[in-house]
C-alpha cells in the first residue's frame, strides 16, 4: 500500500502524537511505501525539506505563519494532492489548514482517510474568554469537517465520550493504543548514570515529560518536605525539556529549600532516560490532562510503580495492580498515595513486577500490524 501521514510535527521532534506517528510509520515502512507530510520547523529549529529516514519519505513544508499550536499556514502541504495514496492518516483535530487540504483530497481522489485525534481540541480547562470562544468556533467547524474521515482511531476506550460531541459515529471508531519499542522492555541498568548524577543510595520518584504548567510537577514539590520526613533519602527526579515552566519550578525548589531532594535533567537522551527510569522506584504523572501517557508505559517497562492523575489515559493504563490514581491538584490525595507506596514495600514491589509484564502488551511492532489490518 501507499500510505501518507499528515501531522503538525514529526521526527526528530518528540511528543505523544509525534511518537505515535513515527513508530507506526517506521514499522509500516518495512513493507509499504510511507510518506509523511509535516511542517519544517518548531521553536526556531528548521529541518531539511525532503528526507528519507528508516525508509520513511518525509516531506516538510515551510511554515509561513503559526499562532501557538493549531493555527498555521503551510501552503506547500498541498503537495499531498500530487500523491496517489491508498490511505491518508491524519493526526489531530482542530487544524484548519489541514482540514482544507483533507477536504480537497477527499473530493479529488479515492483515498481512504483515517484520523487519530489523540485528544479533543484545546483539552484543558483554564482558558481566557477569547480562547474559549475560539474553541467553540473550531469545535463547531470540526463537527462539519469530521465527516471527511472514513475511520477515527481512539488511543484509549474512554475517548468516545467526547468524540461523539464532534459528530463521530460509534461504528466509525477503531481502537489502537500507543506503545513502546520492544527493546524498551529489556532490563537495563547503568552504574555510570547513577554516579554521574550522584544518585547513590537515593529513593527515587521520577517524572518524565515536558516541563509545562499543566503537567503538574509543582504538586509533588509542594509535599516533598513532608515526604522526606517519611523517606529521608528521597529524591524527585524531573526529566524533560522546558516548555515554559522551568523557571517557576526552579523558584519553587529554591524557595522551599528542596535543592538536596530534587534533580532536574533537561534534554535527557533516550539512553539515559531508560537508565533513569530503571533507577526509579515510583513514577509519577501528575498531569491535568493526557490522552494516553507513553512515558507512563515506558516507566512501567522499567519496573516502576505508578502514581497518576485521573486523566483518561491513566484511567486506561493504570489499573489497581499497576499503581494509584488521584484527582489533579488534590495534594492530600497525592501525599497519601506516595506515602502508601513508600512505606508499603510489598505492595510497591508487587506493582513493579506486574507493570514490567503488562508493558509487553503494548509493543509498537504488534500495534502496527493491527493498524495494517484496519487499513486493508
Amino acid at each position: 500500500m501507499k500510505i501518507g501521514f499528515l501531522i503538525t510535527y514529526f521526527y526528530p521532534f518528540e511528543g505523544g502524537a509525534e511518537n505515535n506517528c513515527f513508530y507506526l510509520a517506521k514499522e509500516l515502512a518495512k513493507t509499504h511505501e510511507i510518506h509523511v507530510f509535516t511542517s519544517d520547523r518548531k521553536n526556531n529549529v528548521i529541518l531539511k525539506k525532503e528526507e528519507i529516514i528508516y525508509n520513511i519519505h518525509i516531506h516538510r513544508s515551510k511554515t509561513y505563519f503559526r499562532y501557538k499550536y493549531y493555527l498555521s499556514f503551510n501552503p506547500s502541504l498541498f503537495k499531498i494532492l500530487m500523491f496517489k495514496l491508498d490511505i491518508l492518516h491524519v493526526h489531530g483535530f482542530g487544524f484548519i489548514w489541514h482540514d482544507i487540504i483533507i477536504l480537497v483530497k477527499k473530493l479529488t481522489s479515492n483515498t481512504k482517510i483515517f484520523c487519530t485525534p489523540h485528544g479533543p481540541f484545546m483539552a484543558l480547562k483554564d482558558y481566557t474568554k477569547k480562547e474559549r470562544i475560539f474553541r467553540r468556533v473550531i469545535t463547531f467547524i470540526e463537527k462539519l469537517t469530521n465527516k471527511i474521515y472514513d475511520k477515527i482511531i481512539e488511543v484509549n476506550p474512554y475517548q468516545y465520550k467526547w468524540l461523539k460531541e464532534y459528530g463521530i459515529k460509534k461504528e466509525d471508531v477503531l481502537f489502537l493504543p500507543n506503545g513502546i519499542p520492544r527493546e524498551l522492555t529489556k532490563q537495563v541498568k547503568s552504574n555510570e548514570f547513577i554516579k554521574k548524577y550522584k544518585l547513590e543510595d537515593k529513593f527515587i520518584i521520577s517524572y518524565l515529560g515536558r516541563i509545562q504548567k499543566y503537567k503538574g510537577i509543582d504538586q509533588v514539590l509542594r509535599i516533598l518536605s513532608k515526604l522526606k520526613d517519611i523517606q529521608s533519602n528521597i529524591l524527585f527526579l524531573i526529566m524533560g525539556k522546558d516548555a515554559g515552566d522551568l523557571t517557576r519550578i526552579k523558584q519553587i525548589i529554591k524557595t522551599n529549600n528542596l535543592e538536596n531532594y530534587t534533580k532536574i535533567i533537561e534534554n535527557i537522551s533516550e539512553k539515559e532516560k531508560i537508565f533513569a527510569l530503571q533507577s526509579s522506584e515510583i513514577f509519577i504523572f501528575p498531569s491535568e490532562w493526557e490522552a494516553f501517557g507513553i512515558v507512563t508505559l515506558e516507566a512501567m517497562a522499567q519496573s516502576n510503580a505508578i502514581i497518576a492523575t485521573k486523566t483518561e489515559g491513566s484511567l486506561f493504563l493504570v489499573e489497581t495492580q499497576c499503581g494509584l490514581l488521584y484527582d489533579y491538584n488534590n495534594i492530600e490525595q497525592l501525599f497519601n498515595c506516595l506515602k502508601k507506596l513508600i512505606t508499603n514495600i510489598k505492595l510497591r514491589k508487587k506493582m513493579q513486577v506486574y507493570n514490567k509484564k503488562k508493558a509487553k502488551d503494548f509493543i509498537w511492532e504488534e500495534i502496527a500490524k493491527k493498524l495494517e489490518r484496519y487499513y486493508k
